[in-house]
């Protein structure tokens, strides 16, 4: 005597269905941190370029605005001439000038992030 089992449909269990998505949201999370890691790095890179292309900027400028005068270089000064008025990292804190047997010596703070500073300092001979 044959007995006629109801036959059903092939399918996944609810088991292999929750592993088959767990698999499937680690491989979105890995490449999501993945491209988040490079456009970090990119970021980063195009920020480090700006802080030496402030610093080669201060520099100059330091060179030049530094012998006219006796005026003092202040940060706002090369704020509004770098970034145009705008108020954007990098931009430089404190420009701090000391005088020393014959040379002037001007250190300068930028904040290159809100918080994180990175110290520059500039050399000028003094004019007679």
């Amino acid at each position: 005597m044959r007995v006629n089992k109801p036959k059903m449909r092939q399918g996944f269990t609810l088991m292999e269905t929750i592993v088959g998505l767990l698999l499937i949201s680690i491989v979105f999370m890995t490449v999501g941190t993945g491209i988040s890691g490079i456009l970090n790095s990119l970021n980063s890179t195009r920020n480090l370029q700006k802080i030496v292309e402030l610093e080669t900027f201060i520099s100059r400028y330091i060179n030049i605005r530094g012998g006219i005068g006796s005026t003092q270089i202040t940060a706002s000064e090369i704020n509004q001439l770098f970034n145009g008025g705008k108020d954007t990292y990098p931009k430089v804190s404190t420009v701090v000038q000391t005088d020393i047997a014959g040379i002037q010596k001007y250190t300068i703070t930028i904040e290159y992030l809100q918080g994180k500073t990175q110290t520059f300092i500039v050399y000028r001979y003094k004019d007679y």
